[in-house]
């Protein structure tokens, strides 16, 4: 193949796509913005909202029998809280708002008093948001009590405060992976295949179904070159855009989870990317692997098309090649092995995880590497017979059986 002819084709596309402002902002620009926005309205949203939930005035009912317990002060200690004591039914609270009812049994103190345990209830409509947020801060309040009564009682027995704990059982976790990485780890994968997809179908289509749709690629092959120079031009173009539009997404996600964990005051938890020089190597090679074949893939398939509102109907169905496989990589017990390091896609996002993980295993990353180099190679192949199909250039009734045996 002529290089300077690839080159030429390779030019003229990327010019395409930089003169169609509508998909640079879509794939390049809207990604590296969006997120950011996006991201820090919801986490000052839900700072605000949280705050709101916790300012608004709650109606709190006790039982009678708390009068003379602390339990009433202790509540009241919130200037929200609106305490009364009042002898209720759980039938009183089903058509009040903004109410939680706390019972306690008449012979409360008597149980303390005696050594035995107090049952109390919380009632509360938890689909309320406030009302939940509300029984669980009530809740964490008596645990507190019960607490204070636990060491009381210890102190009367002279028995050391920790003589009603006996294990003090502590977990060492010995993975190498930082605990900051583990969300970041369950969807990375994901992330990084659908921006790689979504980077290379829309410039796929628009360089396939839509110059057939303009009329221009049929013109393409009135010139000297080859089937192959066109079709590696074109992959070429539509694996550069694809790379670009996942890293810029990336990079935009990783900024967006930064802005909200500092948003909502949580600097310790935001996702960060740590990893060694030759993690970020096997990342960059599998990345390209995988573009390598997505990218093949999608001019495939949508060249088949005849217009770009068909060639948009395929995009739901190669999605699902790209999304099903991450998924399944994110449930647990799901790992890499040397069989589904040969199931394309699937043994990507598996190879992803590990390597964010700290788990590498140089062995079945090889393997991963080398499947995924073979699987883009056959999607490639596949590419060149669809280009090289003359009723598939023109529009007119494809012969499956003809195409299928060059």
């Amino acid at each position: 193949m002529r290089r300077h002819i690839i080159a030429t084709i390779f030019g003229k596309e990327l010019k395409e796509v930089l003169r169609d402002k509508r998909m640079l902002y879509l794939i390049i620009l809207l990604p590296f913005f969006l997120y950011p926005v996006l991201f820090t309205l919801i986490g000052g949203v839900g700072a605000s909202q949280q705050e709101k939930l916790l300012n608004q005035e709650i109606q709190v009912w006790v039982s009678p029998s708390a009068e003379g317990t602390g339990i009433p002060a202790m509540l009241q200690q919130d200037p929200s809280l609106k305490v009364e004591l009042k002898d209720f039914e759980e039938s009183d609270l089903d058509t009040l708002k903004r109410t939680i009812g706390i019972w306690l049994p008449t012979d409360y103190q008597e149980k303390l008093a005696t050594g035995a345990a107090a049952n109390i209830k919380l009632y509360a409509d938890q689909s309320q948001d406030v009302l939940n947020m509300r029984e669980r801060m009530l809740r964490t309040q008596l645990s507190a009590l019960n607490d204070q009564i636990l060491q009381q009682r210890l102190a009367e027995k002279e028995l050391a405060a920790d003589f009603a704990t006996p294990l003090q059982i502590e977990s060492v976790d010995l993975s190498p992976e930082e605990s900051g990485n583990r969300m970041m780890t369950a969807f990375l994968p994901m992330m990084i295949l659908l921006f790689i997809f979504i980077g290379c179908i829309y410039i796929a289509i628009d360089i396939t179904a839509g110059e057939k749709e303009r009329r221009t690629l049929q013109t393409l092959f009135t010139t000297p070159a080859t089937t192959k120079e066109i079709v590696a031009g074109k992959f070429f173009a539509v694996a550069s855009v694809g790379i670009v539009s996942a890293t810029m997404n990336i990079l935009s996600l990783i900024l967006a989870t930064q802005i909200q964990a500092y948003l909502l005051g949580e600097a310790d938890a935001g996702m960060s990317l740590s990893l060694a020089p030759v993690a970020w190597g096997w990342m960059l090679g599998l990345g390209l692997l995988t573009t390598l074949f997505i990218g093949a893939l999608a001019l495939a398939v949508v060249l088949l098309a005849n217009s770009y509102k068909e060639a948009q109907s395929y995009v739901s169905p190669l999605m699902m090649v790209v999304l099903i496989p991450s998924m399944m990589a994110a449930m647990p017990g799901v790992e890499l092995t040397l069989q589904t390091a040969l199931i394309p896609v699937f043994n990507v996002a598996l190879a992803i995880v590990s390597i964010m993980k700290g788990t590498l295993d140089t062995g079945l990353l090889a393997v991963v590497a080398g499947a995924s180099l073979v699987y883009g190679i056959l999607a490639l192949y596949l590419a060149s017979l669809t280009f090289g199909n003359e009723n598939v250039i023109t529009g007119e009734k494809i012969d499956w059986k003809a195409l299928l045996k060059r």
